[in-house]
């Protein structure tokens, strides 16, 4: 895994990313809503992986809602990764990986909950990565993605839509997610931080 300049800028930006405003303004609620999007869908997970964890952020809250679940991160940045580490609460059963999110080093069916907030844009296309979930995932797992909708190349602003419950979903994210084995059960707006406002999709596997 070769490091590439985003990759880089996002080791460098690791030990400060914490410090950023952005922390409580936009990626605390936005885990606050996508963990009660899970919560709300089915039974309690077992396992668990996050996606794109960056400082693990996520996790933590995760880890008082699930207590007794078992947690992992993932992340392509090893400065990330560190900070995720350094920052885990004693004795949190939190396991942190760095690995591409194409290329998932885990075995078929063995989540029940998968997370991904704010980071599928960084994605060079969806296809992969969401194939990879897929073949992570419990035949009953369930997928929230939170998504910011006109970042992503493959995800242009003023691209087609669906809707579901209400929300817009841009066609550059629902075709690969149903072309690669989802449905989408619910779907939320999340605008609590008007700058950057995101879709939380809730996916299942299709049979």
């Amino acid at each position: 895994m070769d490091p590439t300049p985003h990759v880089a800028r996002f080791d460098a930006w690791a030990p400060v990313y914490e410090a950023s405003a952005l922390q409580e303004a936009f990626y605390t609620r936005l885990h606050r809503k996508v963990l009660g999007l899970a919560s709300a869908a089915g039974p309690v997970p077992g396992r668990i992986v996050d996606i794109g964890c960056g400082t693990g952020r996520l996790l933590r809250a995760a880890a008082a809602v699930y207590a007794d679940a078992g947690l992992v991160g993932v992340d392509i940045s090893a400065g990330m990764l560190a900070q995720a580490r350094a920052m885990a609460a004693p004795g949190e059963r939190t396991a942190f990986v760095r690995a591409d999110s194409a290329a998932l080093p885990f075995g078929d069916a063995g989540f029940d909950l998968a997370t991904c907030t704010a980071s599928s844009h960084h994605w060079p296309e969806p296809a992969a990565a969401l194939a990879e979930l897929r073949r992570v995932l419990a035949p009953h797992g369930l997928l929230v993605l939170a998504h910011l909708q006109g970042v992503a190349l493959w995800d242009p602003p003023g691209a087609g839509h669906v809707r579901r419950r209400g929300v817009r979903i841009s066609s550059g994210l629902a075709v690969p997610l149903f072309d690669s084995g989802f449905r989408v059960c619910d779907a939320a707006l999340f605008a609590e931080c008007p700058l950057m406002p995101a879709t939380v999709v809730l996916c299942a596997r299709r049979r």
